[in-house]
């Protein structure tokens, strides 16, 4: 009966969904609290056109993308820690700019040959053991960084003025979330998709917000309901035969509801 769970693609696929919803969920709660959610979409839309030019440049397209959306992490933080524009402006500005490179270069490649739509849903049940070595290593670098950096980063999060005051490095904290969120979300569009990884950066920390008393609190069990769902929407997934990435996030939207619903209901109490 459960003799699919043993399944060489189907242990992939687990595996790197519990990855990348531990990655998403370490850095779900600062950038939620920190307004700065809309970085996950705009990231994914510069990660597709990164993808595009690995392609055509390469046969390991990850290696190509990475660099290509960390300078673009670099360049938007610039743009809003200089104040020269509006933080959602800087993140729409670059991202819609490379997303238009991206779709320019597909209609005039005669050698592009990849899925568009699978790197707009993505494809996780064609996850390879690459693919999960880069995706492991990553998640122990920023496990590392919010672990050690927790203090700070909640403070850079919650009170600037006051991490100033205390002599916190903000920039070299601000600028390396920026750049592991741009590497996971390279590693989060090809296995959940362009148009979804975002909302796997977002549903973690909404969703954990409304059952945790502290913000400590909101980033473990953010981790345990990213990871939870994941599992969940994967298994449905290959069930049901549809795109395991959307199945996710609609099993976290349906999550959200239930737990909103029930917080307004028990207020009311």
């Amino acid at each position: 009966m459960f003799d699919f769970l043993f399944w060489p693609f189907m242990i992939r696929a687990l595996i790197i969904g519990l990855i990348l919803a531990l990655s998403t969920g370490f850095i779900s709660s600062f950038l939620v609290s920190n307004n700065q959610s809309l970085i996950g979409d705009g990231l994914a839309h510069i990660s597709f056109t990164g993808i595009i030019i690995g392609v055509l440049l390469s046969a390991n397209p990850i290696w190509i993308a990475i660099p290509v959306v960390i300078l673009a992490a670099i360049l938007i933080k610039w743009l809003m820690r200089n104040h020269l524009v509006e933080g959602d402006t800087a993140i729409g500005l670059v991202s819609s700019f490379s997303f238009a490179i991206g779709l320019i270069l597909i209609s005039t490649s005669n050698g592009f040959n990849r899925s568009v739509e699978s790197m707009l849903v993505g494809s996780i049940f064609s996850t390879t053991w690459v693919d999960i070595w880069i995706a492991l290593t990553v998640l122990v670098i920023t496990a590392i960084f919010i672990i050690r950096g927790y203090a700070k980063l909640f403070s850079i999060t919650f009170d600037d003025n006051y991490a100033k005051f205390s002599g916190i490095q903000i920039a070299f904290y601000d600028y390396a979330l920026a750049i592991l969120t741009a590497i996971i979300i390279v590693i989060g569009v090809k296995t959940i998709g362009t148009l979804l990884i975002s909302a796997f950066i977002i549903f973690p920390a909404v969703s954990s917000q409304l059952i945790s008393k502290s913000f400590k609190q909101m980033v473990v069990q953010g981790l345990i309901i990213n990871a939870l769902v994941s599992l969940v929407g994967i298994l449905i997934a290959h069930f049901i035969g549809i795109p395991a990435g959307s199945t996710i996030i609609v099993v976290h939207g349906i999550l959200f509801l239930s737990i909103f619903t029930y917080s307004k209901l028990k207020g009311r109490d």
